[in-house]
């Protein structure tokens, strides 16, 4: 009998080793996680920031208060020419896209998504193409 006891306790012992050792190989060797990859940044050659150079300064519609934005186009490098033709044409849409808001238009994430789309919309219009063009707001102040 007491043989008996004695492989059966050897058996338990073994089992609780071999348990153990899968317990301990999962956590350090299989489920390991996973280290930090590095994300590689691909850059568009063909993309350029268009830059206006002043900001727009304006009065809002029915109030006494001022609105300056700052804005930059993200454009393909091949719109840069037109861009800078028709210049003077855009920044007057702009002026009077600016001048014919209201504060409650201007205010908030709301407001400011919705002169974004105006002024983008207005640019492929004047410039007469569907290409992307990504408005960007760097300043939106509105002051009374």
């Amino acid at each position: 009998m007491e043989k008996k006891n004695l492989i059966l306790i050897v058996i338990i012992i073994l089992l609780l080793f071999v348990i153990l050792s899968g317990i301990i190989l999962y956590i350090f060797v299989i489920n390991k996680p996973e280290e930090a990859k590095i994300k590689e940044i691909t850059i568009n050659k063909d993309v350029v920031l268009y830059d206006f150079g002043a900001p727009f300064v304006n009065n809002v519609k029915d109030s006494k208060s001022m609105a300056k934005l700052t804005i930059k186009l993200d454009v393909d490098k091949k719109l840069v020419e037109l861009l800078d033709n028709r210049k003077s044409e855009i920044i007057d849409k702009i002026n009077q896209i600016m001048r014919g808001k209201t504060e409650e238009d201007l205010e908030g994430v709301e407001g400011q998504l919705k002169v974004k789309n105006e002024i983008r919309d207005a640019i492929r219009k004047i410039i007469s193409t569907e290409k992307k063009i990504e408005v960007y707001v760097e300043e939106l102040i509105v002051q009374g």
